[in-house]
């Protein structure tokens, strides 16, 4: 819609004069809330250089030329050369708005300019997305502290170098005891004693075996039954 036909609806609808410092969705200014349709909406300021005897309104197509949002008169600024400015909240894209000024519609001839599809003169402005702002690494954030070396913050003493030749700690006898390096007793035929519980769920090699040969086994509990699984397989260090 152009000017001139919101200028027609602006004029005969009451409620709008009411709504002055409000924006319809799609324009906003800046105290208000932010409605789901504006999360990604910019910022824009508005500013109206050529001065007014009592008050400046922008009306634009971010707002389907529906509402009408007051600008506010800067300090410091005599009444014939007054500069009223405000922000709203504009989607991406390019609109086309227009000031009212005391009443009467004006265009400002220092801003951008072009023709409506009615050929009706209003001031135009492309908004583009914001850009989020880029984090720097964290190895080039200048801000950032580098932690302190754990060698200036741990209390420990060094390891003796001695200690890396020493030889390893003796293994717990009882593991020496599997079932496949124990020998069965002659009264049990075949059976195997009751494995120690220190050794379940542990893989051992059997030593008993023809050169070339080797065999791993290991013991397994369910409640109070022993399984024990033998893997046997070629050894790769035979000549």
């Amino acid at each position: 819609m152009g000017a001139t036909g919101s200028k027609d609806k602006l004029a005969g609808s009451a409620s709008i004069g009411g709504m002055a410092g409000t924006a319809a969705p799609g324009g906003m200014s800046g105290g208000e809330a932010q409605s789901p349709e504006l999360k990604c909406a910019v910022p824009i300021a508005f500013r109206w250089h050529h001065g007014a005897q009592r008050e400046v309104y922008v009306v634009g197509s971010f707002s389907n030329w529906q509402t009408k949002i007051r600008l506010t008169r800067e300090p410091d600024s005599d009444r014939e050369q007054a500069t009223f400015s405000t922000v709203v909240q504009i989607v991406p894209g390019i609109h086309q708005y227009k000031f009212i000024v005391d009443g009467e519609w004006r265009c400002a001839q220092d801003q951008p300019r072009c023709l409506d599809s009615v050929g009706n003169e209003n001031n135009c402005i492309e908004v583009e997305e914001a850009e989020a702002p880029e984090e720097a690494p964290i190895d080039q954030d200048p801000t950032r502290d580098d932690p302190p070396s754990p060698r200036n913050s741990y209390s420990c003493p060094p390891v003796d170098p001695d200690e890396y030749i020493k030889d390893p700690p003796a293994m717990p006898p009882h593991l020496q005891f599997a079932l496949l390096n124990h020998p069965p007793a002659p009264m049990q035929g075949t059976l195997l004693p009751l494995p120690h519980h220190s050794t379940l769920n542990h893989s051992y090699l059997c030593r008993q075996l023809p050169e070339g040969l080797m065999a791993v086994g290991v013991t397994s509990r369910y409640r109070s039954k022993f399984v024990t699984t033998v893997y046997y397989s070629v050894s790769t260090n035979a000549s």
